[in-house]
């Protein structure tokens, strides 16, 4: 068996085959962004809060803040279709689900982003935290993070909720 034959029968073995050719069914993931979210915030706070003298807690919060953040991108792709193939386009109802759902994240961000900027104005005075270099950019990751979770979340709480199963 050559290199090549052994890495395909990986693909099929792992069951990554499934994500490239999209071969699952998309489902609705009702807490589980959720819990992504709350891994994110928790991950930045520590991060944030031990930013002036790194050490273990700083490496703790960069892995669960990165890791959240890798299981946003993962989330979006098992979630609710925001995107069609070739063979199954999007449907009606599932084009006015993701425009919903897009819609409702995007103000939502918008207004979190408007609440941080006012924020912002003050948070030269003392007692209150305020970002330094690094902070920024993991702000950044965390928004992009946000961006894939929300509209995932909301999408997943339009769907109707699975029927039944008789044989349960």
């Amino acid at each position: 068996m050559t290199l090549l034959e052994k890495m395909d029968r990986a693909v099929y073995a792992t069951g990554i085959d499934r994500i490239i050719f999209m071969k699952f069914k998309p489902r609705a993931l009702r807490w589980t962004p959720l819990l992504a979210f709350a891994a994110l915030v928790a991950g930045y706070a520590v991060i944030a809060g031990s930013v002036a003298s790194p050490n273990r807690t700083y490496l703790i919060g960069t892995a669960i803040f990165y890791g959240a953040f890798m299981v946003a991108a993962f989330l979006r792709l098992f979630g609710p279709r925001f995107t069609g193939t070739a063979n199954h386009p999007l449907d009606e109802r599932e084009l006015t689900v993701k425009a919903r759902a897009h819609a409702i994240s995007g103000t939502a961000l918008a207004t979190f982003a408007m609440l941080g900027c006012f924020y912002m104005t003050a948070a030269d005075l003392p007692g209150f935290w305020h970002p330094r270099a690094v902070d920024w950019m993991n702000l950044g990751f965390g928004i992009q993070a946000a961006g894939m979770l929300l509209p995932t979340l909301i999408a997943s709480w339009m769907q109707p909720r699975p029927l039944a199963d008789d044989e349960d």
